[in-house]
């Protein structure tokens, strides 16, 4: 009896040693594939926003209850970013971004580089994203953008 003892002892502990480095492993892998999906959302989110993007993909990238703090300090909701648009001329491009994840929450933050070729003025704008997994799905619930350098002509 006592030799089942010992050999269900030391297996339990074989088994937990053995298992114990898979759980930071799996738990690692999960986040760098969270972090590619919010990293490619934030992508179609940009394209959406850019001149002739698909406004309409913008419904589901943004939480119902989504609500963005921009440059100015104006809040705007969901509502506001579909029904708005973006001057043919104006390019964007995203540098530096970031993304860390918790569980059902990650946060993109990033530096975007806004230029208008018609009327000759650049501006970086940082800003940050926050992302919850809702119904199983990343979704933008909050954002908020802080100018960096104003916009100024080119020369």
């Amino acid at each position: 009896m006592k030799g089942w003892l010992t050999f269900t002892v030391v297996s339990a502990v074989a088994t937990i040693a053995c298992a114990a480095p898979a759980f930071p492993q799996t738990a690692a892998a999960s986040i760098a594939t969270d972090r590619a999906a919010v990293t490619q959302l934030e992508q179609r989110w940009l394209a959406a926003v850019s001149p002739g993007g698909d406004r309409g993909a913008l419904d589901g990238i943004l939480a119902d209850d989504y609500v963005d703090t921009d440059w100015q300090g104006h809040l705007r909701n969901k509502a506001d970013l579909l029904a708005g648009t973006t001057a043919n001329d104006v390019s964007e491009h995203v540098t530096g971004m970031r993304v860390r994840v918790w569980g059902d929450t990650a946060v993109a933050t990033g530096i975007n580089h806004v230029h208008s070729g018609a009327k000759g003025w650049s501006a970086d704008v940082a800003f940050t994203d926050v992302f919850s997994r809702i119904d199983g799905r990343w979704r933008a619930v909050s954002s908020q953008e802080t100018l960096r350098k104003s916009a100024q002509p080119n020369h």
